[in-house]
């Protein structure tokens, strides 16, 4: 007989799975680790799936299934089966219909799923088949234009793939347009079709999003900010930068709370954390400093912890998440895992 306290610390273990950048030499693929729910240790970094560039992740809201980018020039999407002991067997591969994609999606339906391709600024649309593949691309669009900066908005860039609440619109950012571009979806045939876009400042370069109850939380790369929007109007740009920091930097990730009412965004150069309560306008209440380039970063399902993928120092820090003002604290040792870039949690089976 398994003794109950025994039991008890086999319930607490969560699986989270991290994308890597393979090319920096320091990592093999798709990882997977354990975090306790109840101390928010993590332990048991291992191989899940040997692969090139799994820089983002995305899993299904029910089902046992992984779907990775595959961040190369061609371009290229993976969905993974999970084993029962958090392995990950590779079903098949299909092309991202684009170069460098940097952003996978999967619906709330669970029957489709979004990829952003960077270096070509252009979006696919996929079907999840019967057993977990992924089918050619059912839709596909490419983004034309550019923006104020010379260098990295000579073209289009579109960094991320965001399904509405509803399912019936997908957001794109792109980078290298100063545009949120919006297209209704029909979640009957996967098709996409054209809707007004939300204009972001110009040379901020939008990333990432944060979609709330009525807002939505644009991340702006290049101007290390969040931009506000309601209705499709722009309430306001706020500087996620420290006081006073003067050095390079870019912003990497943005989310809030599951009440909405904080939201935190990762700056690379300045490696913190800006932690903003969500009112009227967002207001800056903690810069929390973290490790070194700080990506993608995630809390957990129960929303005590945050875990935080800092990518040049090889690491992921686990932080409890105050419940009344969301600031972090540390808790425990980081674990080391190579070139960290994207964590997600893996659904309960308890």
């Amino acid at each position: 007989m398994i003794p109950l306290m025994l039991l008890a610390t086999f319930a607490a273990d969560h699986t989270v799975y991290i994308g890597t950048r393979t090319r920096e030499g320091r990592s093999e693929g798709i990882y997977r680790m354990k975090f306790n729910t109840q101390t928010g240790a993590l332990s048991d970094v291992k191989l899940a799936a040997a692969t090139i560039d799994p820089s983002f992740l995305d899993l299904h809201p029910t089902r046992p299934l992984l779907y990775s980018v595959v961040a190369s020039p061609e371009g290229k999407l993976e969905s993974y089966a999970i084993e029962p002991d958090g392995g990950l067997r590779r079903l098949n591969a299909v092309s991202s219909r684009g170069a460098g994609p940097a952003h996978v999606q999967v619906d709330r339906t669970g029957q489709w799923v979004a990829t952003a391709n960077y270096t070509s600024g252009s979006a696919a649309v996929y079907k999840i088949e019967a057993d977990g593949r992924l089918s050619e691309a059912v839709d596909s669009v490419q983004h034309t234009g550019k923006s104020v900066d010379p260098e990295r908005q000579a073209g289009p860039h579109a960094h991320s793939v965001n399904f509405s609440p509803d399912n019936k619109l997908l957001y794109i950012c792109d980078l290298g347009l100063d545009e949120v571009k919006v297209y209704n979806f029909n979640a009957a045939t996967g098709k996409l079709t054209s809707a007004p876009s939300l204009m972001t400042p110009k040379g901020g370069g939008p990333r990432h999003l944060a979609q709330g109850k009525k807002r939505i939380y644009v991340l702006n790369e290049m101007g290390s900010s969040i931009s506000v929007f309601e209705n499709g109007k722009l309430l306001e740009t706020v500087s996620a930068l420290p006081d006073g920091y003067k050095g390079p930097t870019t912003a990497s990730e943005v989310i809030t709370n599951t009440k909405e009412t904080v939201l935190y965004s990762s700056n690379r150069g300045a490696d913190t954390i800006a932690v903003f309560s969500i009112g009227k306008t967002l207001k800056k209440i903690a810069d929390v400093k973290i490790g070194k380039v700080p990506r993608n970063f995630v809390l957990s399902p129960d929303g005590g912890f945050m875990l935080v993928a800092s990518q040049n120092d090889d690491t992921i820090q686990s932080y409890a998440v105050d419940s009344k003002t969301g600031l972090l604290t540390a808790t425990g040792s980081p674990v080391k895992a190579g070139s960290p870039i994207c964590l997600r949690f893996a659904r309960l089976r308890q």
